[in-house]
């Protein structure tokens, strides 16, 4: 299933690598905290989570989306952005990509 399949903008995933897990220290979208984005002419949607429901950057890391969707779609009307918890988050969330950032390989698949 591609990204596009599970409710991911490519454009909208590609502005939003450029917002970083100051925790972590690798992008949002390969980390695995972006579960939906999605755009249309006048309105962005985005639907993410955090690692952790304790997270004290999380409010950081919400404003630093707000301002990525800003800068790259500047005449958009609307912006939603939706914090969740389900799915919770897991390692199983990080892509490829991402486990490649780390310096690690991807040990075991999500069923």
């Amino acid at each position: 299933m591609s990204a596009t399949e599970i409710g991911l903008d490519p454009g909208l995933c590609d502005s939003l690598r450029g917002v970083m897990d100051p925790e972590i220290g690798i992008n949002i979208v390969d980390l695995g905290l972006v579960i939906e984005a999605h755009r249309s002419a006048d309105a962005i949607g985005v639907k993410l989570t955090l690692t952790s429901r304790a997270c004290p950057l999380g409010e950081l890391v919400i404003t630093e989306v707000r301002e990525r969707i800003a800068s790259t779609y500047p005449t958009v009307a609307r912006v939603d952005i939706d914090l969740v918890w389900d799915p919770i988050w897991t390692p199983d969330l990080i892509t490829d990509r991402g486990f490649e950032l780390l310096g690690r390989t991807r040990t075991r698949t999500l069923i």
